[in-house]
């Protein structure tokens, strides 16, 4: 009796879903916990995908996509509401709706507002956008809804996949039967995918899908890992409130992959490496001295290729990659062999572990779950200050090479990734490839370009040539799509 009741708690520390008399809501997974406290209209905690199509968007399409994908993955169309102990995410009525995009992605977005959904979907001509809260997914859990998205509105516009969607190498598009997409009165009938449950009932998706993680694999016992010294932080003044500046930078990925060889890393490290230089630079340079003497570049891993798992709520954390500027400046290949065996020490099974133990195991603790929602919010920031962007220079994220069914591909021209904003670390990183195309996204809420120009300029000191536009410019409105790299950096 005694280990079913234990074995029971421990189920409820996983599953997030729970039905009561007052409804259906779910719990937020570990790494969520915090978001709400920290986020705001500005550092909105969203992340974005996107993609751009070789026609402009179907709109109707393109809604019965969003009502198929919700439905197939209910945990997503929800919103955040306060309880008295804890924040709880409650599922929305109907689907997304679908909005305009605008040159300042992952803006004006109040999650703590009452009623707003933990993402939007937007589009643009051609250009169909997906923009996730941190408190709900992480990078892979956003794709997988964002692949999922597209796949339903290719069936909508009776574009079949050519390939079995849900299993193999698809199994990460999620895709109702081909009856619960709406076809347009004119498309031909496209191939039905055979992998989804039935999508009438919010709890017809598997409960692996949405379960935390973090407490199912939670390590007992293990030692809570070193406390990182502050980082340095660039000190600039802030774009106008509701301007997110993104540049973008496009190149080879098979001509990054090459240098990354000669180098003897991977092209996460390379990039990490060419971030750190940047930094470097910044730090030197700075006016007064900075104070905090260490620089140092986030590495978010996902955490799904250590510990198995199928959700797509968050189950990641972070690689801290860093140098000590009272040692003075350090070559790139100085840099990249570094971070390689920084990467090595850091990024093995036993290391992450005891992150896991310190930040699953406070969830379980009576003496914080006992304490009232108002007085956990102000801990949560002094822990985030403690523990999250107080240790980060800034931080880059690579997701690797996005693939598509054969029979979508060829209507994709693009993909990107773009970070979620800080007002702490100011200016972050992300990047992805597809096909040939790899992109680095630079996304600032900060005047200065100076980051954004030198790790370019190191990229073609290096021989890899990027063309790179600017999205939203500091004084007037927009960029042109494409500017020469000096003056989009100058």
């Amino acid at each position: 009796m005694a280990f079913n009741r234990a074995a029971s708690n421990e189920q409820r520390f996983i599953h997030t879903r729970r039905v009561d008399e007052a409804g259906e809501w779910y719990a937020l997974d570990n790494a969520a916990i915090i978001m709400p406290a920290v986020a705001n209209r500005v550092t909105t905690s969203l992340f974005r995908f996107e993609a751009e199509l070789d026609e402009p968007i179907d709109f109707d399409a393109m809604s019965a996509a969003i009502s198929a994908t919700a439905a197939r993955m209910p945990y997503f169309n929800v919103t955040l509401r306060r309880g008295l102990f804890w924040y709880y995410f409650e599922p929305c009525e109907g689907a997304p709706p679908l909005y305009p995009d605008s040159p300042s992605p992952c803006q004006d977005w109040d999650i703590n507002r009452r009623g707003t959904r933990l993402l939007r979907i937007r589009c643009e001509e051609n250009r169909v956008a997906g923009e996730f809260s941190h408190a709900m997914t992480d990078g892979t859990g956003g794709l997988t809804f964002f692949k999922t998205l597209l796949a339903n509105y290719f069936l909508a516009r009776g574009i079949d996949p050519g390939v079995e969607l849900g299993t193999g190498a698809w199994s990460d598009i999620l895709a109702p039967h081909g009856a619960d997409v709406p076809k347009s009165a004119d498309a031909p009938q496209a191939a039905a995918p055979d992998t989804a449950p039935d999508t009438a009932h919010a709890h017809s998706a598997a409960p692996d899908e949405f379960e935390d993680a973090y407490q199912r694999h939670f390590p007992r016992g293990l030692p809570f890992p070193d406390t990182a010294p502050n980082a340095f932080h660039m000190k600039y003044p802030l774009l106008e409130r509701g301007c997110y500046r993104v540049i973008d930078g496009t190149l080879s990925t098979s001509a990054a992959l090459v240098v990354a060889k000669r180098f003897g890393v991977s092209l996460t490290e390379l990039m990490v490496a060419v971030y750190l230089s940047s930094l470097q630079r910044l730090w030197h340079e700075a006016v007064p001295r900075p104070r905090e003497s260490f620089i140092a570049v986030e590495v978010p891993i996902n955490l799904r290729a250590l510990f198995p798992s199928r959700t797509f709520r968050n189950f990641s954390l972070f690689v801290l990659i860093g140098e000590d500027m009272r040692l003075g400046a350090r070559s790139i290949e100085e840099l990249a062999a570094r971070t390689h065996y920084q990467m090595k020490l850091e990024y093995d099974r036993m290391s992450i572990a005891k992150h896991l133990s310190r930040n699953a195991g406070s969830a379980r603790s009576l003496a914080v779950r006992i304490v009232p929602l108002g007085l956990k919010d102000i801990f949560a920031r002094i822990l985030f200050a403690k523990f999250g962007e107080t240790m980060l220079s800034g931080f880059i994220s690579n997701l690797g090479a996005v693939k598509m069914p054969p029979g979508f591909a060829p209507h994709i021209r693009s993909f990107g990734f773009i970070p979620a904003p800080s007002q702490t670390t100011m200016t972050n990183a992300s990047m992805l490839s597809w096909g040939d195309e790899l992109r680095i996204s630079f996304g600032s809420l900060a005047h200065p370009r100076g980051l954004e120009r030198y790790f370019f300029s190191t990229l073609r000191e290096l021989g890899l040539r990027a063309r790179v536009r600017c999205r939203l410019d500091q004084a007037s409105a927009v960029c042109p799509s494409e500017e020469e790299h000096h003056a989009v950096l100058s």
